[in-house]
Formats: C-alpha cells, sequence, structure tokens
C-alpha cells in the first residue's frame, strides 16, 4: 500500500508518497533511499509503479514538487527559481535521509532541478539518474541558437501567459493530454485520477506555470526573454546515468551532445522507440536499468 505522508520544509510544506511502513522519517529503515522527482504536468503519482517494484531493495520516496498536488509552494511567483528550488529540495532530502546519501531519479522539471541539486550539494547523492532532462548547459546552448529547439518549446509561451489555465483546462484538458500522445490512455486509473484534479485545480496549475515563468533561458518562436544568456557552469562529480527517449519531442536530440564535458561519470542509454514519457512507455527496462546502475 502507498501512503501520503507531509513534511514542513523551510518555508513551504512538501507532501510525498511512500510504501506504508517504509517512512524514512517515521520508520526504522535500512534500505538505501532512491528519491523520485517528477515533471510537469505530473505529480508523484506518476512514480506509482516505480515505488511498488522498487520497494522490495529500496526505500522509495516520490514528492510532489513545491507547489505541485498538495505540496504547498511559495507566496511569490519570484520564490520559483532555480536556486530557491534547489536549496528547498536539498533540505527536503536531509530530512528524508537523516542527512545520508541517496540515488536521485528526476525526470523533465524534476531533472532541471537535479542537475544544479546534485552539482552543488554532491555529499547527498549516490547515484543520479536523469530521464529525458536536459543537462541545463546543452539546454541554455540550443535554446539560444537553435531554432528546432525553439520551437519545441513554443508551448511554454501559453504556459506563461496571463490565461495560461484556461488554455490548459479548456475542453477537458485537451492541451495537457496533447502532450501525452497516446501515452496518457496508458496511464493508471489512479495515475489519471491523481493529473485530472491537479488540472482542475487553478491554485495548483499557477504555481506549476510559475516555475516556466523564472526560467532564465526562455527563447521560444513567440517569447525573447534573453537571447544573450551565459551558459551555467553545471558540472557534476556524481556517478550519473542518462536515460533517454530519442523521439523527444521537447527536447531535441543535440541537448545530448557534449554531456561529458560537464559530467565526470557518465553512462548514458538510448530508448529509440520512446520519446519524453520514456517513464511510462518503457517502465520496466527503466527500472532494471535503475537497479544495475545503483549496484
Amino acid at each position: 500500500m502507498i501512503d501520503m505522508r507531509t513534511v514542513q520544509i523551510s518555508d513551504t510544506t512538501i507532501q510525498y508518497l511512500c510504501v506504508e511502513g517504509q517512512d524514512p522519517l517515521n520508520d526504522n529503515i535500512q534500505k538505501p533511499i532512491i528519491v523520485l522527482l517528477h515533471g510537469f504536468p505530473e505529480n508523484s503519482w506518476t512514480w506509482e509503479h516505480y515505488i511498488q517494484a522498487l520497494s522490495t531493495d529500496f526505500c522509495v520516496i516520490a514528492p510532489d514538487l513545491p507547489g505541485y498536488n498538495g505540496s504547498l509552494g511559495f507566496d511569490e511567483i519570484e520564490d520559483y527559481n532555480i536556486p530557491h528550488l534547489v536549496d528547498v529540495m536539498s533540505e527536503f532530502i536531509d530530512a528524508i535521509s537523516d542527512n545520508g546519501k541517496v540515488h536521485l531519479v528526476a525526470h523533465d522539471w524534476g531533472g532541471v532541478i537535479a542537475w544544479p541539486l546534485v552539482a552543488f550539494h554532491k555529499r547527498q547523492f549516490y547515484k543520479l539518474t536523469i530521464l529525458n532532462a536536459a543537462h541545463p548547459t546543452a539546454f541554455t546552448r540550443e535554446m539560444a541558437h537553435n531554432p528546432a529547439q525553439q520551437a519545441n518549446s513554443d508551448y511554454i509561451s501559453d504556459l506563461i501567459s496571463d490565461n495560461a489555465f484556461d488554455i490548459t483546462s479548456a475542453n477537458e484538458h485537451r492541451m495537457l493530454k496533447g502532450l501525452y500522445g497516446r501515452v496518457f490512455k496508458g496511464l493508471s486509473q489512479q495515475q489519471q485520477r491523481a493529473y485530472l484534479m491537479q488540472w482542475s485545480d487553478r491554485f495548483s496549475m499557477e504555481q506549476s506555470f510559475a516555475y516556466y515563468k523564472n526560467m532564465p533561458q526562455l527563447v521560444t518562436q513567440r517569447i525573447r526573454v534573453n537571447t544573450k544568456v551565459k551558459l551555467p557552469k553545471i558540472e557534476i562529480k556524481v556517478a550519473t546515468q542518462v536515460l533517454w527517449g530519442m523521439k523527444d519531442t521537447a527536447f531535441v536530440p543535440e541537448v545530448l551532445n557534449g554531456m561529458e564535458d560537464w559530467i565526470e561519470n557518465l553512462t548514458l542509454v538510448k530508448f529509440e522507440n520512446a520519446n519524453h514519457w520514456l517513464h511510462h512507455q518503457e517502465a520496466e527496462k527503466v527500472i532494471v536499468e535503475i537497479k544495475d546502475f545503483h549496484a
């Protein structure tokens, strides 16, 4: 049985999922800890199958990112900047790990946070697994100079507009479901319920839009916030596994170029027939990769 728990973290409250009897804040846990960070427009329930499948060998923790689902978020839109999100999630990691090291697994926006989180707080981490979340240096490079990446990211223009909630909720959330293509219908009933409940909550959705409003490298076909951005220096000293669905329509494949320059110990595994939703499409294979990499 999967339980929902809550912990107070500095200026917010983080809600997280774990298997009953495996809450590191309340139970005596001897297993290594894996923390799973979701992306947009999902929440902690995206990891439902992973929590169950990995719990035999690991203590698995899946938080809602600040502002998503049942996690309260922040008072000001500006608080959803990357440095603040990194600080908050670092505090969360310390809370659930008792200052030990965890294996961090992250997808999409979870990965956006995970890259600098591991770079600047490496003492907290044993391994890093990234699923379809571009390294910040590569993503910034492509956003600034690659028209194809700017086109792929154009949907962000709608998410940061004044009527973003109306756009995403119209026609029974047609836009958000459209991001998944056929994948959405393959999600579990619990996942679909959790997503639709969140997508119908204006407050929660506006918090998720705030992540995009604070992007430092925002360049799309309609918006050019900063085309002369400085490439961030995000160097990863922790052993890192990148699992990548090659048919991703959110990121151009060029974001994979040059990663070895910023990641000291890199393992790249390509899934030729998967897209941005690799963690749903190839869950069993991804779980095997995570287990093998942890060993």
